[in-house]
């Protein structure tokens, strides 16, 4: 043993015999031997404070196990890290002796430990899911661990390095980080700030029930675009089947994991929001500063602002309140509100829950996704000819697309087929546009391109025409024009678009409203308070259109001058007004290794 016997307690010599005792320790010997009673005066002589980091002090040694007292002080935390080697079982406890100590797992909710409180991590093949502990109480921290097989040689940590902050922690920040880890160097810290207790996940994907499935193919949801079929391998699936989206948060969460721990580099996750961005730091809301030498802005979706004619009532809930789904009466009448991909999940979530009652779907035009071509076919490649043909107009580039579709058409290719060969230049054609004519596109012509762009599993169309021909659903095109809760249920006057005589309206009482009205697209809607301090400072300048904030090809933030920032960058959502296809998995995973290396070249 490294230490010797006259250093130790009698209560620290009980935990190394209990821990001797076990010939292969796993997390719960290691957690047995913890329980022990120990006090801080048994630990007194191993007690030592930085101000830049906490320390590791080596209280016990053998080949088989290590115990070590951390000492934290306020605000101190791990990286992300796990313990263990590839296909090498592991095992760890610890037991908070003084303060409260946050354990961050990867993939599940933060946990805060009290004091005297022992954590068991679970024996996994392969060692421990990631996780990262730290303080985030006001006074001085100290926990006990346990370790088997012991941890590597202390390495010394450089104090300077290159910090990166991302600003979110769903499925773009993720998708950054991951490549970042597969890229970076010992010197490369990377900061994932998320205010929301999920990695990976965002809105889209934290979800559990299995009815809510992805719109694109598995084969087409890889974090890597290097290798396109890493998810559908990764779930063992058919790559042309439509997986839950819940199971490609688990694949986010699993492949980041997995980069944490083969990477030299550091990934820290903070709870937080980040409000504004300094010179070299970045603030959150709380009036912590971060370092920050690149900040990669990847805030995600935001649901879309609810309509004014509804008020605040507990049975009008939103497509993205999974909870609040569950408690959807088995009959009745409900209203969905908008008739995209979150309307067809919720028909499809009252179904399997045995649902007897009706179903209204009211969306401003009416319009129901169209489905996906099967079997598949791939993209084709369009004629360059055809290409350069494209009009730098909107009226144009419309009439060039129903031209190109006919065109196809003719030659024996579904249209579904043109829409995929379509993408891969659409932000070209779409930053060719004025920003007036690219909010003109968003607010009339986006409502038809997104029934034809995201698309849905026939079985859901399937599924809505069935209930329509039992006379239990049906697609209105209008609008809620005022909405009275009553004690017996909600009184909405809807205002209908009726052909010929151009309006019509109708009063309907509803037992429940469900608000599947899509993601925020304009800025007022979707502005944070780090939008406005960008935009306030001339950091970042507003899109004239009012769609948010302009970014160029390459995802740089354009400052108030309409220099683009090499220090300032963006994915996903953020860059839609200027770049419009940048929220589905297989754009975000090509411009997360693009800004990855463009960050570590």
């Amino acid at each position: 043993m490294r230490v010797k016997d006259e250093h130790l307690s009698a209560a620290l010599r009980a935990v190394i015999a209990d821990l001797e005792a076990s010939p292969e320790p796993t997390s719960a010997t290691l957690a047995a031997a913890l329980r022990r009673p120990i006090g801080i005066d048994d630990v007194a002589r191993w007690v030592r404070f930085d101000p830049h980091n906490y320390v590791r002090s080596l209280v016990a040694r053998t080949e088989r196990w290590e115990l070590r007292l951390l000492c934290w002080r306020p605000g101190q935390t791990t990286s992300l890290h796990g313990h263990g080697r590839p296909g090498s079982p592991a095992a760890c406890a610890f037991r908070v002796l003084r303060g409260s100590a946050v354990e961050t797992l990867l993939g599940s909710r933060d946990r805060v430990v009290a004091p005297g409180t022992v954590v068991q991590e679970g024996d996994v093949a392969g060692g421990l899911r990631p996780h990262q502990v730290g303080n985030a109480g006001e006074d001085a921290l100290l926990t006990l661990h346990a370790y088997s097989p012991p941890l590597p040689v202390d390495a010394p940590s450089a104090r300077e390095g290159h910090n990166v902050v991302i600003v979110g922690g769903g499925a773009g920040g993720a998708a950054v980080a991951f490549h970042l880890l597969r890229r970076g160097g010992p010197d490369l810290r990377i900061y994932l700030v998320e205010h929301g207790p999920w990695l990976g996940r965002g809105v889209a994907y934290a979800v559990e029930s299995p009815v809510f499935r992805l719109n694109v193919a598995a084969a087409k949801m890889s974090l890597d675009p290097e290798r396109p079929d890493d998810f559908a391998a990764w779930a063992g699936a058919d790559p042309d089947v439509f997986l839950p989206r819940a199971a490609f948060g688990d694949y986010v969460v699993a492949r980041l994991g997995e980069a944490v721990r083969s990477s030299p580099a550091k990934l820290r996750v903070v709870r937080g929001e980040v409000v504004a961005v300094g010179d070299d730091s970045v603030q959150l809301a709380d009036g912590r500063q971060l370092p920050a030498a690149t900040v990669v802005l990847a805030m995600g979706i935001q649901p879309r602002v609810a309509p004014s004619s509804l008020p605040e009532d507990p049975r009008i809930l939103d497509a993205w309140d999974e909870c609040g789904l569950a408690t959807l009466p088995r009959e009745g009448r409900v209203l969905v509100l908008g008739a995209g991909l979150s309307a067809l999940d919720v028909v499809t979530l009252l179904d399997r829950r045995g649902f007897e009652g009706s179903v209204t779907i009211l969306s401003r035009r009416g319009l129901l996704p169209r489905p996906h071509l099967w079997p598949p076919r791939p993209a084709m490649t369009l004629p360059r000819e055809i290409l350069d043909a494209a009009p730098a107009d909107l009226r144009g580039l419309l009439r060039w697309a129903r031209t190109t579709f006919r065109a196809c058409e003719a030659s024996g290719q579904p249209w579904q087929v043109t829409l995929d060969s379509l993408r891969p230049h659409l932000t070209r054609l779409y930053r060719r546009l004025s920003p007036a004519e690219r909010a003109r596109f968003v607010r009339s012509v986006r409502p038809y391109w997104d029934v034809l762009r995201h698309r849905a599993p026939a079985d859901a169309l399937d599924l809505v025409e069935s209930l329509r021909r039992a006379g239990r659903l049906e697609v209105l095109a209008g609008r809620v024009a005022r909405c009275e809760p009553r004690p017996e249920g909600l009184d909405v006057s809807l205002a209908l678009v009726t052909a010929p005589a151009g309006g019509g309206g109708r009063v309907e009482r509803y037992d429940r409203i469900v608000r599947c009205i899509g993601p925020a697209l304009e800025r007022s809607e979707a502005e944070t308070p780090l939008v406005r301090a960008l935009v306030a400072s001339g950091l970042a300048a507003a899109d004239p259109a009012g769609l948010g904030i302009v970014t160029d090809e390459v995802g740089r933030v354009v400052d108030a001058s309409g220099a683009p920032s090499e220090r300032l960058l963006a994915i996903g959502a953020v860059r839609r007004a200027s770049s419009w296809e940048t929220t589905a998995i297989p754009d975000i995973s090509v411009h997360a290794l693009a800004l990855a290396t463009r960050i570590v070249p």
